[in-house]
């Protein structure tokens, strides 16, 4: 979108004069003076969404609004304000005609209408569309008391499968549900043809849960609009960056939104009805300039945390203003219980509050990126014993026999790191020291041997036929996935809860600062 230009700014000031004399305010005028900030929603020539804020003032040539809406170059421009009655409605206008004019009804402290913008360039632009503004009450946002409802039918964050599965490109299904909501972003996204809505199974699966346990936790809080967070751009049908290469115009850098690595979600909000992206502070440059006045606090750094859970996230990219605050707010959120001090540490949470290069400096003040790792088809075989597992049974432990293909040798991963992944809800780690080498099969390839509770195992599967998915971390930074699949005896429901939870260090998450290279011998 255009910015404002010189002359325009110039005839702001010109006709003001002229405007304030010719439109006589209201004998006895309700007093709209004070802060307001709201969003606007361009129709013509295409959909756009945005913020502003305005500040209503008396002058001595009448009340004025000092506007802050960077799109049309309005940057604390002083800009002509009237007060009406019409048809037994409050009616205020905003701007001088024929250049730049919103006309809203008054109802309260809110104000609703539409607006038009008549903008010089080569060719000229006008804009049209409709308004909201709410005038500035502080929010008194009390974070709820800890840990929250019990939320025992969340999707589950984990995906069960190989990494043939999990890595697959689908499109972000269902759209629309209690956490989350995924609307078209990008022309000529719509609602029947999400063509920027496409993302690898485990991240869709990530998104869903921490949306919705964000949803669940905090429905009983005193505060919010309660809405589901919007969704953006994710990637192509097939995996490459959102584009419209008829314009040569690509939405994002290179290297970004490929693959269904990486999405686009808003920021949880005040001041609006809901939780689309749009910028959450008052901003120039794309970048916030101030403390985001319209950012909920605590439900968008409770799903942050939430995002942290699963050690394959790689970063949660914010602005820079958005990240000091949030910060904070994680903090207090290991100190009043909300989470724990152990996934707080765990939390890759990426801003620049100035341009150092690394690309969270701007465009992230409308919405937060998140991204996970690659997934490496690194495993020549899996076998989990036993094959068939009794519930009724008391033994110790439940073993993992892994090979490598040739080029990566087994001493190359982090024993540490291994972990079945049971039903989608439930990740569990080897039992510390039992991950040991040798040559299992005789074949001559170097086998990985890591031994897991069965006790855990059986709470955590359902019986019958069960896939359980096998992870793990090459160097630190290469992670793998395949699966095995075991018979299960015996009818016991099995737990949907997380065993025995480890989050990884933010401080050597894999991708934290970049990209790693492909896996190589």
């Amino acid at each position: 979108m255009k910015a404002h230009q010189i002359v325009q700014r110039l005839a702001l000031l010109f006709c003001l004069w002229v405007f304030v004399i010719g439109n006589p305010a209201m004998a006895d005028p309700p007093d709209i003076t004070g802060q307001w900030y709201g969003e606007w929603q361009v129709e013509e020539p295409w959909e756009f969404a945005g913020n502003f804020s305005m500040n209503f003032v008396e002058s001595p040539f009448g009340l004025l609004a000092v506007m802050y809406l960077p799109e049309l170059g309005l940057i604390d421009e002083y800009v002509p304000a009237s007060v009406e009655e019409d048809a037994g409605e409050t009616v205020v206008t905003i701007g001088v005609p024929g250049l730049f004019e919103l006309e809203g009804v008054l109802d309260g402290d809110a104000l609703s209408g539409t607006f038009y913008a008549d903008l010089d360039g080569d060719p000229p632009v006008y804009y049209a569309g409709s308004w909201s503004a709410r005038k500035y009450v502080p929010e008194d946002m009390v974070l709820g008391e800890a840990p929250g409802p019990e939320c025992t039918d969340l999707p589950p964050p984990y995906c069960v499968g190989d990494v043939f599965h999990c890595a697959e490109l689908v499109q972000f299904s269902p759209a629309i549900d209690g956490g989350w909501a995924d609307y078209p972003a990008n022309f000529p996204e719509t609602e029947e043809n999400q063509v920027y809505s496409y993302i690898r199974r485990d991240l869709m699966q990530l998104v869903q849960y921490a949306t919705a346990k964000v949803a669940c936790k905090t429905a009983d809080w005193e505060y919010g609009n309660f809405e589901p967070l919007a969704l953006g751009d994710m990637s192509e049908a097939d995996g490459s960056t959102p584009a419209l290469l008829t314009l040569g115009v690509y939405f994002h850098p290179p290297g970004t939104h490929e693959d269904g690595r990486d999405i686009d979600t808003a920021y949880y909000q005040i001041f609006s009805d809901d939780n689309r992206l749009r910028a959450i502070c008052l901003h120039y440059d794309s970048h916030c300039v101030e403390t985001p006045y319209a950012l909920d606090i605590w439900r968008t750094a409770l799903y942050i945390a939430y995002l942290a859970e699963h050690p394959l996230l790689r970063v949660i990219g914010v602005d820079g203003q958005a990240g000091l605050v949030l910060e904070g707010a994680l903090d207090t959120l290991v100190a009043t219980g909300w989470i724990e001090a152990e996934l707080r540490n765990s939390i890759p949470l990426a801003y620049e509050t100035e341009d150092t290069g690394l690309g969270w400096f701007r465009y992230h003040h409308h919405h937060n990126h998140v991204s996970m790792n690659y997934l490496y088809d690194a495993v020549a075989s899996a076998q989990i014993q036993p094959d068939t597992l009794n519930r009724a049974s008391q033994g110790e432990f439940v073993t993992l026999h892994l090979e490598l293909y040739e080029y990566v040798s087994a001493d190359r991963v982090d024993a540490d790191s291994l972990a079945l992944t049971l039903n989608g809800h439930t990740m569990l780690y080897a039992e510390p020291g039992t991950v040991t080498f040798s040559d299992y099969d005789d074949n001559g390839i170097t086998d990985i041997t890591a031994k897991f509770d069965r006790q855990q195992v059986a709470q955590a599967v359902a019986s019958g036929e069960v896939e359980i998915a096998i992870t793990g971390l090459i160097d630190g930074q290469y992670f793998f996935q395949t699966s095995d699949t075991i018979f299960v005896l015996g009818h016991k429901p099995p737990r949907a809860d997380q065993v025995v939870p480890r989050y990884l260090p933010e401080a050597v998450r894999p991708g934290r600062r970049g990209i790693v290279d492909d896996l190589e011998e």
